[in-house]
């Protein structure tokens, strides 16, 4: 599997999306690469924001199936 967005102009929203999602959960945007935190805690922290980022494009994509399916059997 591959790190790189299927379509390269995604970066930025998906880095948009990650940022507003760390606040959300109280993470300071100064410290979002980690540079003050153990590994441990750096992998935790990443885990919670990339978890929600799946969580999230999941939701998104199932809306725009729907879409598309309600569309056709219009």
């Amino acid at each position: 599997m591959t790190k790189k967005p299927a379509n390269p102009n995604a970066k930025a929203a998906l880095n948009q999306m990650k940022l507003e999602i760390a606040n959300e959960l109280g993470v300071p945007s100064n410290n979002m690469y980690g540079s003050n935190k153990s590994a441990y805690e750096n992998g935790v922290l990443g885990g919670r924001v990339g978890g929600q980022m799946s969580k999230r494009l999941v939701e998104m994509g199932q809306e725009q199936l729907i879409k598309q399916y309600n569309s056709k059997n219009r």
